[in-house]
């Protein structure tokens, strides 16, 4: 029997899939809200900008990592359909329930309540793929999975746009919140469990800080893992730049007026990200197949990354808004191609028992590195070159972005090294010994 065949048919791991789909859909469309319709909460709630931040970033990143890695030990042990199924119907409620905020206490509950439930999303995901598809497959698999979440962000900013000012912010919440919920269900009562990989479980109880250590202790010395993990967060700076900070750039340095600054960006995010996700997962079954090894896949961020770097400078540089759009949606095609062979490599390295656990470091790594660290240096920057450039020191501290693909791709070359010789390493010691 081939180990690596999945327990359930294809029919049933494809619509399964589609489930997962859908609820990446909605997560990445869900956690945008609040950012659209800043102005308006913060007008009727009397909240000030640091308020917002506070209960949009910092409260929700914080709760969503921390709550993730102990979500993720049980995902890990538990039935990872029906606790992403409770975790939509959660971040669901908690979603409507933003539209229930009355003051700045009531609203930063909701958002850490979203926060929490959303963890469960990658983590199951990454768990469930490789029962469900055979490895030859997987890229694809985690390819389509995660090409939902530009869908979100983009289709859930038109959705959201057009609903708050069709029927107002409150109900464009409860109207989101409701789909969730009915999703969950349906996940519920359709999505099947797959087999999970062998594994020796560890003897302390999931969800406890000394599971928790422990499964984190193994994915340290992990070869190459931590490498990866750190410069997977930071090939995934200038994506969380491009989103922070490129709406303010086209105001400021191209003069885009604020409605239509979003038809600007939202093509090259969503085109851009969608086709080099895809495009990676492809390529990197491909890969997989001709060589059967998950570390050959790295060569496609090692070649993609640094590419991407004339593209950061065009967008900064060149003054044509076309020419500048076109080398952002670049970029991001560039910067997607990474995402599909790190993951899949960190996940095919992880035991079964530890695939939602290593899903999750790497999310916190995008999260922490990527979307926190590179945001804030642009803004450091920004601020640092302001007396002498006015406007245009935003152009400057973007442009400087441009090294962080080329960190990025150092990190990821160690990973594939210390790989390479812990797999030949290991293969000497089984040979004499037989």
């Amino acid at each position: 029997m081939n180990e690596d065949a999945p327990s359930v048919s294809r029919r049933t791991a494809v619509w399964v899939l589609f489930l997962l789909f859908l609820a990446n859909i909605l997560n990445a469309g869900d956690r945008g809200l609040l950012g659209l319709v800043t102005e308006q909460v913060r007008g009727e709630l009397s909240l000030s900008d640091t308020q917002i931040s506070l209960a949009n970033g910092l409260f929700f990143t914080v709760f969503n990592l921390v709550g993730g890695l102990f979500l993720a030990r049980l995902i890990d042990r538990g039935n990872r359909t029906r606790i992403l199924a409770f975790g939509i119907a959660g971040w669901s409620i908690a979603t409507a329930a933003t539209g229930l905020a009355t003051d700045f206490a009531t609203l930063a509950i909701a958002r850490i309540g979203v926060g929490i439930g959303e963890a469960t999303a990658f983590p199951a995901a990454m768990s469930l793929i490789p029962d469900l598809f055979r490895a030859q497959a997987r890229g694809r698999a985690v390819a389509v999975f995660q090409s939902s979440a530009f869908i979100g962000i983009v289709g859930g900013a038109i959705a959201a746009g057009v609903l708050a000012a069709a029927i107002g912010w409150r109900a464009m919440f409860f109207w989101a919140g409701a789909v969730g919920v009915v999703l969950a269900l349906i996940m519920l009562a359709t999505a099947t469990e797959p087999a999970r990989g062998k594994d020796a479980q560890p003897a302390a109880p999931s969800g406890t800080f000394a599971d928790l250590s422990q499964g984190l202790q193994r994915l340290w010395h992990s070869p190459g893992l931590a490498r990866l993990v750190v410069g997977y967060g930071i090939a995934g700076m200038l994506t969380s730049v491009l989103a922070a900070w490129g709406p303010a750039f086209l105001q400021r340095s191209h003069d885009v007026p604020l409605a239509q600054v979003g038809v600007a960006i939202g093509p090259a995010v969503g085109i851009g990200g969608i086709t080099g996700t895809l495009f990676a997962g492809f390529l990197a079954d491909a890969v997989r197949r001709r060589t059967g090894s998950a570390a050959a896949t790295l060569w496609l961020p090692i070649v993609t990354l640094p590419l991407s770097v004339p593209c950061v400078l065009g967008f900064a540089f060149l003054p044509s808004l076309s020419l500048a759009m076109a080398s952002a949606a670049l970029m991001n095609f560039l910067l997607a191609c990474a995402i599909i062979p790190s993951i899949n490599f960190a996940v095919d390295a992880a035991a079964p028992g530890d695939r939602g656990l290593t899903a999750t470091v790497m999310l916190a790594a995008a999260g922490l590195i990527g979307s926190t660290l590179g945001p804030f240096i642009v803004g450091v920057l920004s601020d640092y070159l302001n007396p002498t450039l006015g406007e245009e020191s935003l152009r400057y501290g973007i442009a400087a972005m441009a090294v962080a693909p080329l960190i990025g791709t150092a990190f990821i070359v160690a990973a594939r090294v210390s790989t390479v010789r812990a797999q030949a390493e290991s293969l000497a010691s089984a040979t004499i010994n037989s």
